[in-house]
């Protein structure tokens, strides 16, 4: 292994750290601190799911900002900015007496994890990898899903133990000692010498920001996300509350949950290999399609058949979207513009991640029952599928556009 190497691999490493602590901590908790924090401050399904709701819209009009900074400076001063953000909005959330300061906590959040986690990530990974980048994005971003498997036992513990502020408190304290540190020192946006800025003598290979535009693959990007994050995250606050419903203990539900996060991380790491031979565009697609299926596999709730089938199934494909659409948006556009690219379809995973949650929860206020949530999810899954199969590669789009043009 040559140096180019090894300093490739400690990159993967410093990012997947990142994304375990701040993707893994600041987002994919949210299920755990739902029940306690509606008993302490007697608030519904809806107002408790609008804070991850804050946190996804927030994002998502912040992440064109950062595609375009990741563009114009280096990666580990965005990234090691976003760790310390967080940690600070945990913290900040944790001494919270109502919706007011837990809106401003959640806001700093959604602009933390725009800045440190899945659009700096698939920058960074798409610069300093090439044959094997399915396979480094599939590491990388297990992160969130093993990050979100330990640091949900972590909140719920000391949730149980300690109560909601502490749990906080707990989230917040890696950040500040172990991410930021680490990315700063480590995380790098190209391998040194590789000085193709935007603007440059040499610029990478790829599209301008008007034609991406104005492709086909840039709107089924967009829906491919839009549908992943909706249910995603979605199903990341209304699941643990679910298996409560129907009759679970709150440990042995959030126990159950974790299992499929620790089970996304292999997906995301098959399904990661799986892009390098199959494309992303139809590991996407047969990823999301898988996931629709195991969605509607936690309907079985009462059956140990259905919802161990249920957490194999949609906890493997649960997350590997996140490995595969930098790629797709690679494979589709080049590295030119790749973070201010992925900075414009980062707003519609951002607002899928801001519907869903609130959809779940207004769905379930009005009655209709986890049921239709679930089927709905399912759907929305299905139709995500299909707008990744509709993608197109950069030569084809490029040929596309060149005909237009005569």
């Amino acid at each position: 292994m040559t140096p180019r190497d090894r300093r490739a691999w400690l990159v993967v490493v410093s990012l997947f750290v990142t994304l375990f602590v701040v993707f893994g901590g600041a987002y994919n908790t949210a299920g755990v601190f739902f029940a306690p924090m509606r008993r302490y401050f007697g608030w519904d399904a809806t107002r408790q799911s609008s804070l991850q709701t804050i946190l996804a819209l927030t994002a998502g009009v912040t992440a064109p900002l950062f595609g375009w900074l990741l563009d114009k400076i280096e990666a580990r001063f965005v990234i090691s900015g976003g760790i310390l953000l967080s940690g600070a909005c945990l913290l900040l959330a944790s001494r919270a007496a109502g919706f007011g300061v837990l809106t401003v906590a959640y806001v700093g959040l959604g602009v933390a994890i725009a800045a440190a986690t899945l659009l700096p990530n698939g920058l960074v990974i798409a610069n300093w990898f090439d044959e094997r980048r399915g396979l480094a994005l599939g590491i990388t971003t297990s992160g969130t899903s093993i990050g979100g498997m330990v640091m949900t036992l972590v909140a719920a513990h000391t949730i149980a133990a300690a109560g909601w502020r502490a749990g906080y408190v707990a989230l917040a304290l890696p950040a500040f000692l172990i991410a930021a540190p680490l990315a700063a020192l480590t995380v790098r946006t190209r391998p040194p010498g590789a000085e193709h800025w935007a603007g440059s003598a040499n610029p990478l290979a790829g599209m301008d920001i008007g034609p991406a535009l104005r492709s086909r693959s840039f709107w089924m990007i967009a829906a491919a996300q839009f549908c992943f994050s909706l249910a995603g995250a979605g199903g990341t606050v209304h699941t643990v509350p679910y298996l409560i419903h129907s009759g679970f203990r709150p440990e042995r539900a959030a126990e159950v949950f974790s299992v499929t996060f620790a089970l996304a991380s292999v997906g995301k790491f098959l399904m990661g290999f799986s892009a390098d031979l199959l494309t992303g565009r139809v590991a996407l697609a047969i990823t999301l399609a898988l996931a629709a299926i195991g969605q509607l596999l936690v309907l079985g709730v009462r059956s140990s058949l259905l919802i161990g089938g249920y957490v194999v199934l949609y906890g493997a494909m649960s997350g590997a979207p996140l490995a595969l659409i930098p790629m797709v948006i690679a494979e589709s556009f080049g590295l030119r513009r790749f973070g201010s690219v992925s900075g414009l379809t980062g707003i519609f995973i951002t607002l899928g991640g801001a519907a869903g949650p609130l959809l779940g929860g207004l769905i379930v206020d009005h009655g209709l029952g986890y049921s239709t949530v679930f089927v709905l999810f399912a759907a929305i899954l299905a139709a995500g599928a299909l707008a990744a199969l509709s993608c197109a590669p950069l030569g084809v789009l490029s040929q596309h556009i060149q005909n237009n043009e005569r």
